[in-house]
């Protein structure tokens, strides 16, 4: 147990967080000297005015150990990812892109098997999945025409999460063949099948495509001639 010592008085860290601790403390800015005693008094258990008259370096110094230990992981029980249907692969796609943070209990909610409370069960399970969107992603650069989808994420500074909400959308209509009636049936059907018959639908139209562009070459060859 961490412990630390302010004006003649010990404090105990806990020795787990809660995930509404972690929201908690995520709503303050560490950059900002006048939210570090908030931080503190979320990270401890204890009331604010406690550490309103403490040095601003033991402040940043407790307000980084307790961040530090947000870092926690513990394993918990999720379910086989495999197993998601397509609509949940989309939805988690766009909780992920338009911030973990903002939809953490939705995540939580499709991956797990019980009720999560504590933030290091959470962030394993956002850790596992993550690990699990990458290597899918990658299995399917083609069909998606990235070789890295995350590194895209993180590298363009003018990603537009929304456009990845529209462009699923379109996607499932488009597999729905335009038939509302049919948009839950299609995004019921499992993950795999799904984007391997995208990936296959997505090849067998590229050589179509190649095959017109052959003919048309043939016959602008014929007329120059």
């Amino acid at each position: 147990m961490i412990k630390i010592k302010l004006q003649n008085r010990t404090y105990k860290m806990p020795k787990r967080w809660t995930i509404q601790h972690w929201k908690d403390i995520m709503a303050c800015d560490m950059d900002n000297p006048l939210h570090w005693a908030k931080i503190m008094s979320i990270g401890f258990g204890e009331p604010y005015h406690k550490f309103t008259g403490v040095s601003d370096d033991s402040l940043l110094l407790g307000a980084s150990l307790i961040l530090n230990r947000l870092n926690d992981r513990l394993p918990v029980k999720m379910i086989d990812f495999t197993t998601l249907n397509f609509g949940q692969w989309v939805d988690l796609d766009i909780w992920f892109v338009n911030g973990i943070e903002k939809h953490l209990d939705e995540i939580l909610e499709t991956l797990t098997t019980k009720k999560i409370k504590y933030i290091d069960e959470a962030f394993y399970v956002i850790d596992q999945y993550s690990n699990f969107r990458i290597s899918t992603y990658r299995s399917y650069s083609g069909l998606f025409g990235l070789n890295d989808r995350m590194e895209q994420e993180d590298g363009e500074q003018d990603f537009d999460p929304q456009q990845i909400a529209k462009g699923w959308y379109k996607i499932i209509v488009d597999l729905s063949d335009n038939n509302l009636s049919r948009i839950d049936q299609t995004t019921e059907e499992p993950l795999y099948k799904t984007l391997s018959f995208m990936s296959l639908r997505k090849e067998r139209q590229l050589k179509e495509e190649q095959q017109k562009l052959k003919q048309q070459r043939r016959n602008d060859l014929s007329r120059n001639r």
